[in-house]
């Protein structure tokens, strides 16, 4: 099978949930377990951008004094605000990176999961068919499809983002505010398995923010500057 761009991560997909479903004997139970190996490889990572969402938080009002006292000067305003991250060492991209990471997975998912014939005809609870939408009635007289996944995946990450620590980055947030959005349009209409591995990675990036909220608040300390070459 061809699958294009994400071909690699696609085809190791593939072979992992085949593997996983011939230990478990389910497909459903496969998907489940390969999304939770992957979300605990990435769990440094993860923890490590929770930590640097929160230092934003804690740059939060010097960001507020900065915008009020430059709200005239847009790009002295920028460039006072990127001199703030630069001095307290925080980077307003890191809290994405999780997520850019798991791009290609999610996309090699909707690749894989749109050619496996193996997933056709396997159930899981109310789901008749993983290869197809999750169709449990339509609305009449319009003849909209009620699909319960995706609206259950969107419903986990807005309770993801609600528990998630706010950075201080406008343009990150808005962001965020439309990925549910996107994520639904993605997988509305398209092979219920997708739906629930993006559902099942939410849930535990939730239990993982509720895991580590305990931890220590991290110190906001200004970075060092370089010494000065002579």
């Amino acid at each position: 099978m061809d699958f294009g761009i994400f071909g690699l991560v696609s085809k190791t997909l593939l072979k992992s949930m085949n593997w996983l479903k011939s230990m478990l004997g389910s497909y459903a139970l496969a998907i489940i377990v390969l999304t939770l190996i992957i979300k605990s490889l990435l769990w440094p990572m993860q923890n490590k951008s929770t930590q640097s969402m929160k230092r934003m938080q804690l740059l939060q009002p010097k960001m507020t004094e900065l915008r009020e006292k430059y709200k005239d000067d847009p790009t002295r305003m920028n460039t006072e605000v990127m001199k703030l991250y630069k001095d307290y060492g925080v980077n307003p991209l890191s809290g994405c990176l999780p997520m850019l990471v798991q791009i290609p997975i999610f996309f090699g998912f909707f690749t894989m999961l749109g050619k496996a014939v193996e997933l056709r005809n396997s159930k899981f609870l109310w789901v008749h068919d993983l290869s197809l939408p999750d169709t449990i009635f339509r609305l009449p007289s319009v003849g909209w499809p009620v699909n319960i996944l995706p609206l259950v995946m969107a419903g986990t990450m807005l309770w993801q983002m609600a528990i998630s620590p706010k950075s201080g980055d406008p343009m990150q947030q808005r962001i965020m505010m439309f990925m549910p959005l996107i994520f639904i349009a993605f997988c509305y209409n398209y092979a219920s398995a997708l739906a629930l591995y993006w559902t099942v990675q939410n849930l535990f990036s939730v239990a993982q923010l509720y895991a580590t909220r305990n931890q220590a608040a991290p110190t906001l300390l200004k970075v060092a500057a370089p010494p000065k070459r002579k």
